[in-house]
């Protein structure tokens, strides 16, 4: 077992981490408001996610070595689990935005627009003759790929030293809090989703969320592959469903998703399976 990480390096990959993303989001933001003239290339979009890696390789690198950077990386190629857990990846979270638009439905008793969504503004230059579901697995992918930098961040690397001392609850929601806070400049940036969310739905949303990815990364074995989808497909449901308020004209939709995201999160942390208890054996040896 890996010797327990004093806490203050936790604290600086989350230093390392903010301070190199911040310093490419912020003056983003500023330049989509009109703040500051200043044009960054599209591909800086790339380059702010990879700041939970990097941060999180030089510090494995400090505690281990070579072979503790391996072991992180190494859990990108972990994709052996029970299809139950394929299952609760690629389906839970679309799951519960249907339920979430079903109670939207009981409550104004008007029927969603399925064919509404957000990817035309991931997207811009998809025809909008075409239908927008022929784009769900080029997002995915195109998720992924953006995904995994901020996973091995999250949980790769800070989720497994805070269980070590504060067990899996209290480090999901510090991982969830800190995860929602990495965002804050996207809030200012027109341009992004989240500008028009609130910021303490979004913190909420992030902290009870965590515990899910928490149940997920513990149950099968640390994999940051299964995560990283997980993490693709919550952002394929807020961007393919009729969720977002840009395209809903309401907060009403997102704020159930988040209801029912809580009270699964508040099952799973209470029942505490065993996989989400603690994290079961890796299963990337075969």
């Amino acid at each position: 077992m890996r010797r327990a990480v004093p806490i203050g390096t936790v604290a600086v990959f989350y230093l390392i981490a903010f301070g190199l993303s911040w310093l490419i989001l912020i003056p983003q933001a500023a330049a989509a408001r009109g703040l500051i003239g200043l044009q960054l290339p599209a591909a800086f979009g790339f380059v702010s996610p990879l700041a939970p890696t990097l941060a999180a390789i030089a510090l494995s690198l400090r505690e281990g070595g070579a072979r503790e950077v391996g072991h992180l990386l190494g859990r990108l190629l972990q994709w052996r689990a029970a299809p139950r857990w394929y299952l609760a990846v690629l389906f839970g979270f679309p799951a519960l935005a249907v339920l979430a638009l079903g109670l939207a439905f009981a409550v104004t008793g008007r029927l969603p627009d399925i064919t509404a969504s957000y990817i035309h503004n991931v997207f811009p230059q998809f025809p909008h003759t075409l239908s927008p579901w022929l784009l769900v697995l080029p997002f995915l992918l195109f998720s992924i790929v953006t995904s995994i930098p901020e996973e091995v961040g999250w949980r790769g690397y800070a989720l497994p030293r805070l269980q070590e001392r504060w067990g899996a609850v209290a480090a999901s929601l510090l991982v969830g809090a800190f995860w929602g806070l990495w965002h804050l400049p996207d809030f200012f940036n027109p341009q992004q989703a989240q500008s028009g969310i609130s910021f303490p739905f979004f913190i909420t949303l992030s902290v009870v969320g965590s515990i899910l990815f928490t149940w997920v990364f513990n149950g099968t074995g640390g994999s940051l592959l299964m995560v990283s989808t997980l993490h693709s497909s919550l952002n394929a449901s807020a961007v393919f469903l009729p969720l977002l308020p840009q395209v809903t004209g309401t907060q009403l939709q997102l704020w159930l998703f988040g209801a029912v995201i809580g009270v699964v999160a508040v099952i799973v942390a209470v029942v505490r399976p065993p996989s989400f208890s603690r994290l079961a054996p890796s299963m990337s040896a075969p």
